[in-house]
């Protein structure tokens, strides 16, 4: 009697290239965190991933498009992490500001333990501020991550019925240049801010208008 064999299927090629952009991925996130963006070759990427230069070519433009796929896979990372733990949060009572504080909390801790991340950020707005047609994708990478945390914004404080103290679009700039700000000072002056910092000014902010109407942006 012959034993019968289990065989996993192959992956196709759209799967190969995905596996392959994670991969690619990760080791850009190595590369660039070790080197810094200037410093970081796509030679250097490729053999971090075990890969061939034209694998990278493949999945990506160039470096600075690479990049870029790199900010997002972050940016979906955090706001996925912010609507589990504002899901966790939500229940009959209205505790669910207490899953956004502990979410900027786990911002702050975050941006503590990735000073590579911080630095990187940095050059990149240097690198945007002279270079205008970069400048233009990079706009593009703020815009939508603001446009996705005011949506985020909305839906927990429409729950709660708040009426916040100011029109959502301008919410979200605040909360995300005060994470912005604060994850600089702590590369300036480690052990600066604390964990509770972030999201004690995030309960100020979402805190509802005195006179329960928006103001005027």
């Amino acid at each position: 009697m012959s034993e019968r064999t289990s065989t996993r299927p192959r992956p196709n090629r759209a799967q190969k290239r995905e596996a392959n952009r994670k991969r690619i991925l990760r080791a850009a996130r190595d590369v660039f965190g070790a080197r810094g963006y200037h410093a970081a070759t796509i030679e250097e990427i490729a053999d971090q991933a075990g890969l061939s230069n034209g694998a990278i070519y493949y999945n990506f433009q160039n470096k600075e498009e690479l990049f870029l796929a790199l900010l997002d896979a972050r940016l979906d990372e955090r706001l996925e992490h912010a609507r589990e733990t504002l899901a966790a949060g939500a229940g009959p009572e209205p505790t669910g500001e207490r899953g956004l504080i502990e979410e900027a909390r786990d911002i702050t801790r975050s941006f503590k333990e990735s000073r590579e991340w911080r630095l990187l950020l940095l050059e990149f707005v240097a690198y945007a501020a002279r270079n205008p047609t970069f400048a233009v994708r990079f706009t593009e990478h703020k815009r939508r991550l603001r446009a996705e945390l005011a949506e985020t914004l909305e839906q927990h404080l429409s729950a709660r019925s708040i009426t916040p103290a100011m029109p959502i679009d301008q919410l979200a700039m605040a909360v995300t240049a005060l994470a912005n700000g604060l994850a600089v000072e702590e590369l300036s002056d480690p052990g600066s801010v604390s964990d509770e910092l972030l999201g004690d000014a995030l309960e100020l902010l979402l805190s509802p208008a005195p006179s329960g109407r928006v103001r005027e942006g």
